[in-house]
């Protein structure tokens, strides 16, 4: 026996109905703060803020968490003599997300150094269902809304799809009982309470090192493994942000994200990685500060992640990177 046509026509506006019913449930807790995207909507905040106050051009340091944890600013701006924020954000948010961020912390005059981890070269808004986690979805829905809102609605209702059910229907209960962030009874390097004035993460060090973490004992860069192509978003992303950058007089230079160095490196592969960034940055006028060889350090240098240098080792690295900018920049040291 065949389904009646009536029930055929039903279907899809079964659906149609089903997803508008969906995205006003998302609509209804759409800006309602979370805990778990707060230490993200801080650390910007405290960041946008510090380089809000300096009037003189300064030098900032944009990239993901590599960034947040690998490079100390208090210790470029004391050997360099200028000021220096650092801007380094989360990687889970996309490249595009720290870009946007990092226009709103930057200044005619002023000089930015980008240093994105290598997977942020392909986290771009195109491509988000390939890459896009719950850091991503939650702070978009709810510390990012004037952005979520103006995209195209195709985007929006990705976006939301993309974000689990518990995540929607806690951000409901949210908006009459709002979630309590508890204050932390030890050391939790993700709390903004250890971020300084300059930007940087603090109280990462040797003492409190974690004495097994999976990303920091197992995790492989699969870039350097498997290479990137030149057609990923990210390098689009980046593309763009310069045309602002000198359209707004500011300075673009680009350096490479500290991270473990494992025998898999050890291919002609990460080799062609670096030849193909520094080919790129080339193309687009931006100055290569140093080397991917000289910040793959070991792994007894690392806190938690592949990505995150000890405070100790952020300290050496910071040191050594800033005797790289002094000549290249024009700084005079204090």
């Amino acid at each position: 026996m065949g389904c009646p046509k009536t029930f055929l026509c039903a279907i899809p506006f079964g659906l149609a109905a089903g997803l508008l019913i969906f995205m006003s449930l998302v609509r209804l807790q759409l800006g309602v703060p979370t805990s778990s995207s707060a230490w993200i909507k801080e650390i910007i905040d405290r960041k946008e803020k510090a380089a809000g106050v300096i009037v003189q051009p300064k030098l900032v340091l944009l990239g993901g968490s590599s960034t947040l944890f690998g490079i100390k600013a208090s210790v470029l701006e004391s050997e360099l003599g200028v000021p220096v924020i650092n801007c380094g954000l989360h990687a889970g948010l996309g490249m595009a997300c720290i870009l946007r961020e990092g226009k709103k912390m930057l200044r005619p005059g002023d000089t930015v150094m980008l240093i994105p981890e290598y997977e942020l070269l392909s986290f771009g808004e195109k491509n988000r269902r390939e890459w896009a986690a719950i850091t991503y979805l939650d702070f978009m829905l709810s510390r990012d809304i004037d952005y979520y809102s103006a995209l195209p609605i195709d985007d929006q209702i990705e976006i939301a799809l993309m974000t689990p059910l518990d995540r929607i229907l806690s951000g409901i209960r949210g908006k009459w009982s709002p979630e309590q962030i508890m204050p932390a009874f030890e050391y939790n390097p993700y709390d903004s309470l250890w971020l300084d004035d300059h930007g940087d993460m603090t109280g990462h060090r040797v003492a409190l090192r974690p004495a097994v973490s999976v990303d920091r004992d197992q995790r492989v860069c699969e870039v350097l493994v498997k290479g990137i192509s030149p057609d990923a978003e990210g390098f689009e992303l980046i593309s763009e942000f310069k045309r602002w950058a000198k359209a707004n007089r500011v300075r673009v230079m680009a350096g490479f994200p500290n991270m473990i160095h494992r025998k898999e490196y050890d291919s002609g592969m990460a080799d062609n990685v670096e030849s193909k960034l520094k080919q790129y940055f080339l193309k687009e006028e931006i100055h290569v500060v140093g080397g991917m060889r000289e910040v793959l350090l070991p792994q007894v240098d690392f806190f938690d992640t592949i990505y995150h240098p000890t405070e100790e080792a952020s300290i050496t690295r910071s040191m050594k990177l800033a005797f790289q900018l002094r000549p290249l920049i024009g700084f005079v040291r204090r």
